[in-house]
């Protein structure tokens, strides 16, 4: 079986979420960052929203993570339900968008902008009911449920 640079790419992405997890950030960011180039000219749209969201949780300051979360929601629109579930989301492209909304809202709350907060937080909350019934789920569930 060959793999693909489409799923080479995806598996980077997931080892740069390790990194982070461990916090190794630098090395995360470092890995990540290296991979935008290839990602961008490839027609893989889940693995451009899945960097972009991913990226943005290894920016050192929130304008920048802003930016990251930013795009990887306006990348949603070359994404589709397959691909998503494809990609392992059960609920389509709309089981990333309470995560994506969630981001956005706890990125300008840090920035000060309650207004685009709140907004986003909505907006997510509007989609919970795409997500899984699982960990992931549950997990973003429950950060919605902390509130902001």
């Amino acid at each position: 079986m060959t793999i693909s640079p489409e799923s080479s790419a995806f598996a980077a992405i997931r080892e740069g979420i390790a990194l982070r997890e461990q916090g190794r950030s630098p090395e995360a960011k470092a890995l990540m960052e290296a991979l935008v180039v290839e990602v961008d000219s490839g027609d893989d749209a889940f693995a451009k929203v899945f960097l972009a969201h991913s990226l943005a949780d290894v920016q050192e300051n929130p304008e920048d993570e802003l930016a990251w979360d930013l795009r990887a929601l306006a990348l949603m629109d070359e994404l589709t339900d397959q691909r998503a579930v494809e990609r392992g989301n059960a609920g389509g492209k709309n089981a990333l968008l309470p995560s994506l909304h969630l981001n956005l809202a706890v990125d300008y709350r840090r920035l000060g902008d309650d207004a685009n907060a709140c907004r986003h937080f909505e907006l997510g909350q509007a989609h919970l009911d795409a997500l899984a019934d699982d960990a992931y789920g549950d997990s973003i569930r429950s950060a919605f449920a902390e509130g902001i």
